[in-house]
Parts: structure tokens; C-alpha cells; sequence
């Protein structure tokens, strides 16, 4: 009967300490005008990116021209008139599986 219990209470406790879930990344703006992962921004412009993942512990953004940052919000400043792509990548333990969200960002005169 005693072993029973124990492995009831230990069945238990593997249950209560299980990990809450797979992250699940996401990018949000602010901008007004953005459909899915396109967003449409003009020349000059200053867009700020936020990290709005679920069930994360570590996130790295990828930005155009190889920029990269560990930050909760990074700011983009386009250069030029193109089409680019903003990536962030979020993980829940020493970025052993990735996840990757991204924006495509279209910058306008």
C-alpha cells in the first residue's frame, strides 16, 4: 500500500511541475497599417516591434542588414525603398528547439 502511494504522489507531482507549453512566437506593431505579416511603413519612418510570444524564456531578433538584439522591443528605421524581412526567434531553454516569427515590412516613399 505504501509503494502505491508513492508512486501516486510522485506521478502527481510530474504532472504539477510540467512545462506549461511550446513557445508560440508572435511580433506585434503598432503600425496602422499591417494585414497578417505584412506591414506598410514610409521612408523615415520609425516602427517598433514588440515581442508578444506565449511560453518563452530566451528571444533574438534578427533584423535587416544583420542587425541583432535580445530586447523585448526593437525599433526599425528603414533606409531605403525595398521590401525587407524583421525575424525573431524565441525559445524556452538555451534555444535547444526555435521558433520563428516574422514580419515582412514594406517601406514606401
Amino acid at each position: 500500500m505504501k509503494q502505491l502511494f508513492l508512486i501516486l504522489s510522485l506521478s502527481l507531482l510530474f504532472i504539477a511541475c510540467k512545462r506549461k507549453g511550446e513557445p508560440v512566437p508572435m511580433i506585434c506593431t503598432e503600425s496602422a497599417i499591417s494585414v497578417g505579416d505584412l506591414v506598410t511603413i514610409h521612408l523615415n519612418d520609425t516602427l517598433p516591434l514588440v515581442n508578444c510570444s506565449k511560453h518563452y524564456t530566451k528571444q533574438r531578433w534578427v533584423m535587416p542588414g544583420g542587425g541583432s538584439s535580445n530586447d523585448p522591443t526593437v525599433y526599425f528605421i528603414p533606409t531605403g525603398l525595398d521590401t525587407v524581412t524583421v525575424r525573431l526567434f524565441v525559445s524556452n531553454d538555451g534555444f535547444v528547439n526555435e521558433y520563428e516569427a516574422i514580419k515582412r515590412v514594406v517601406v514606401l516613399p
